[in-house]
């Protein structure tokens, strides 16, 4: 009598292909989904800009500077402001300002030279009081001298010579630059060379 044998039952081959895209598939996925978190949700988020926008209708930009440039500037200005015609003067800043000119007085040429103390008043503008005076070797008065100085000689609209005050005022608020931009003034302590302006310039 045969005794049949039977096989053992063969084991089924495992499918690596299979298990190969599987993984594949779930490394893309999870590549996908760091890009997505790193870009949209990790970047840095832009803050928003319009909270930093002025409505202002002039930006003031503050400036500081010294005599000796104050003085390179209001020379280039009288250069500027005497092209059709000579006005007569000088102005420079040391410890005062100086106002110097070659004058003609009772038919003499005479050396005109006053001095001023400058302060800064209202709303930026300046005021020079008269300090110190000399006509040559005329004993002249005061309001004589300021009375000529305001008939004889030329000045910006800006300025306005106050002869019964014994002072000059200027106004910075009417003096206009390039562009329309406008000055102040902050400080303007000659002694001790600190002197600052602000630029108010338009914003159109």
């Amino acid at each position: 009598m045969q005794v049949e044998t039977r096989s053992a039952p063969k084991k089924p081959k495992r499918n690596y292909w299979k298990w190969i895209c599987l993984t594949l598939i779930s490394l893309l996925i999870l590549l996908a989904g760091w890009l997505y978190v790193t870009v949209f949700v990790l970047s840095p988020q832009e803050e928003p800009t319009p909270s930093l926008i002025s409505n202002k209708s002039n930006i003031e930009f503050q400036t500081s500077t010294t005599k000796s440039d104050l003085n390179q500037l209001i020379s280039s200005y009288i250069e500027e402001f005497s092209k059709e015609q000579g006005i007569g003067y000088k102005v420079f800043v040391a410890n005062n300002v100086n106002f110097t000119a070659e004058a003609k007085i009772f038919g003499e040429p005479v050396e005109l030279r006053l001095k001023f103390s400058p302060k800064v008043v209202d709303n930026g503008n300046i005021e020079l009081s008269l300090t110190d005076m000399s006509v040559g070797a005329l004993p002249l008065p005061v309001s004589y001298v300021m009375n000529y100085v305001n008939k004889n000689y030329k000045f910006p609209e800006w300025v306005t010579v106050l002869p019964k005050k014994e002072k000059i005022y200027l106004s910075l608020d009417k003096l206009k630059l390039k562009g329309d931009t406008k000055v102040r003034a902050d400080t303007l302590n000659l002694k001790k060379d600190d002197i600052s302006f602000t630029l108010l310039v338009p914003v159109k």
